[in-house]
């Protein structure tokens, strides 16, 4: 808190915490705890500005029965993702893991740095040098 107003900063801020403005009435054990959680809240800027935030409420977590949440899960559920690429470099990532899976063969990479091919039949080709490298090796 500043002369009243409580300090918010957000991605795009190069400035540093900024007072802001409450557009709504909040208690202040209410805002003394929502500042104390680092609560997100909801910013609009007067007149356009980003250096002047006014706080317009406090973002509410979203609980694990959120209908929002249920019907995205539904539709994401049932429509296949496809991803068409036209670049040099494609990257994929994944928070605990990242699965690459066609039919019987699939590609895993966890987060600890474990990663498991999978196949039928596993066949690796290389034009000049092939390495295999590591701390241990074990075939068969």
């Amino acid at each position: 808190m500043k002369d009243g107003c409580a300090l918010v900063d957000y991605p795009a801020n190069s400035r540093g915490p900024l007072a802001a403005r409450l557009a709504v009435a909040l208690e202040a054990q209410v805002l003394a705890r929502a500042i104390a959680d680092r609560q997100s809240v909801v910013l609009l800027f007067a007149e356009g500005d980003p250096a002047q935030p006014l706080v317009m409420g406090l973002l509410q977590a979203a609980g694990p029965s959120s209908m929002l949440e249920a019907v995205l899960d539904e539709t994401l559920a049932r429509k296949p993702q496809e991803v068409e690429v036209d670049g040099r470099r494609v990257l994929v990532e994944g928070r605990e893991e990242v699965v690459l899976r066609c039919g019987k063969a699939s590609l895993t990479l966890r987060r600890d740095g474990l990663v498991v091919l999978r196949g039928v039949n596993i066949r690796t080709e290389a034009d000049e040098l092939q390495r295999l490298r590591g701390g241990k090796v074990q075939i068969n």
